[in-house]
């Protein structure tokens, strides 16, 4: 998206005061890591309004000092831009939080509304930005929790801190400033399952269509041919080509369930069944049947139950619940990455050059590596393969999908049409 607001050229800026004097402050910033780059966006866009700047920058330079240790400096920042949903300040200090000594798990856990497994304090200083964002005030039990290590100085910098990138977030999001292309494998900022419930990423409200049963089936497809127009009417499906067949040839297919509530996902193979391709070369024996993703690392696992399969809706609703939450064990980014280079095989081509059909804004790398973080916080969509539904399984489905945030589970219906001389495959989704 085109900027509203584009920032000052970078020779015009370095020659203002305010240019010079961000030059000085760079050297000091995170040991010096800035100094050799051209101003930052954020800066020159800033810069269009000639006061403005000059009156932010010493509060801008104050607040990436030392008052706060740098790993809780930072965890302040990328959770002020995950609920903000600030795209330029989260890929800016995933890199600076990396710097600073927080991991990529680490830093993928901040995007996460679950805080057991930090630190009972950084727990704390995660939920007192979530009370400034939603509140602007600091909670009785959140401020004593953290009174046990911040003195008043303390207090008053972290208050600082947040309100300083909340108002980053304000101009930056609104002005649509671009991520600076200096910036080495920016990272892709995770939705905020709050602001999907009400916000700019909402799921749509009010009554869905009827999905139970075959009520919600087109009972008739007309095809269009040579020959002039065919009726095509449901009928069973064929053991020739397999479900799990048609999904690798044709991912879009199951885009249906990731456009659900994302408008313009694609996905992208990124492992087949290891008994179809890699039998016995990564030492791992699990795996459902196909993992996907779309162009923002976030990860689709897939269960399919080809029809001649026995049906259980206990059975692989189990299987893809045990997938999802031992993915991040059994997919770490080694096998991840052999598994994307073996797909590229499959489809003769690269993996720049698949990543390139889906969209993606990031490389290869990033990628991969926001995949993995993605899979150990549990940020996926579970998916759900059949030709047809039992009606008490649509009802789990549905149930099972309004309590999963941020993970997503969907069933798709993958019904077979046919006039005896041509076939079509048609998605429905459940959830």
């Amino acid at each position: 998206m085109r900027p509203r607001i584009d920032p000052q050229d970078v020779d015009e800026f370095a020659v203002t005061p305010a240019g010079q004097a961000y030059a000085r402050t760079a050297k000091e910033s995170l040991n010096g890591l800035l100094a050799d780059r051209p101003a930052p966006n954020v800066m020159r866009t800033i810069a269009n309004h000639p006061t403005l700047l000059p009156a932010m920058q010493p509060l801008m330079a104050h607040v990436a000092g030392e008052v706060l240790p740098a790993r809780e400096r930072e965890l302040v920042i990328l959770r002020t831009a995950w609920r903000s949903q600030a795209p330029y300040i989260w890929a800016h200090h995933h890199a600076a939080g990396l710097f600073v000594g927080l991991s990529e798990t680490e830093i993928a856990r901040v995007a996460s509304e679950d805080t057991s497994e930090w630190t009972p304090f950084e727990a704390a200083l995660l939920v007192a930005v979530d009370e400034l964002h939603t509140r602007s005030v600091i909670s009785d039990s959140t401020w004593k929790q953290l009174a046990e290590r911040y003195d008043e100085e303390q207090f008053l910098e972290l208050l600082a801190l947040a309100g300083t990138y909340k108002t980053l977030a304000f101009i930056l999001n609104s002005s649509v400033a671009p991520i600076d292309p200096w910036l080495e494998r920016p990272a892709v900022l995770p939705a905020d399952p709050v602001q999907m419930k009400s916000g700019r990423h909402a799921r749509p409200q009010g009554p869905r269509p009827p999905t139970r049963g075959n009520e919600a089936w087109n009972r008739r497809i007309v095809l269009q041919n040579g020959a002039g127009l065919s009726l095509l009417t449901p009928t069973a499906a064929h053991p020739e080509p397999p479900l799990h067949e048609i999904l690798v040839r044709y991912p879009d297919l199951l885009s249906t369930a990731a456009n659900a509530h994302d408008a313009g996902s694609r996905l992208l193979l990124i492992r087949r069944t290891p008994a179809d391709v890699m039998p016995d070369t990564d030492g791992y024996s699990f795996s459902a049947t196909h993992l996907f993703a779309d162009a923002k690392g976030v990860p689709t696992i897939v269960e399919v139950v080809e029809p001649h399969d026995t049906w259980n809706a206990n059975d692989a609703l189990g299987k893809t619940l045990d997938y999802a939450g031992s993915g991040a064990r059994h997919w770490p980014l080694h096998i991840l990455q052999r598994s994307l280079d073996y797909t590229a095989q499959l489809y003769s081509s690269t993996e720049e050059n698949l990543l390139l059909q889906i969209d993606c804004p990031i490389d290869k790398s990033s990628f991969l590596r926001t995949l993995e973080a993605n899979l150990a916080v549990g940020r996926l969509r579970m998916a759900i393969v059949a030709s047809q539904f039992p009606p008490e399984f649509n009802r789990v489905i549905e149930f099972l999908g309004q309590q999963l945030y941020p993970a997503e589970v969907y069933g798709v219906e993958l019904r077979r049409y046919s006039d005896g001389a041509h076939a079509a495959y048609v998605p429905r989704v459940v959830g």
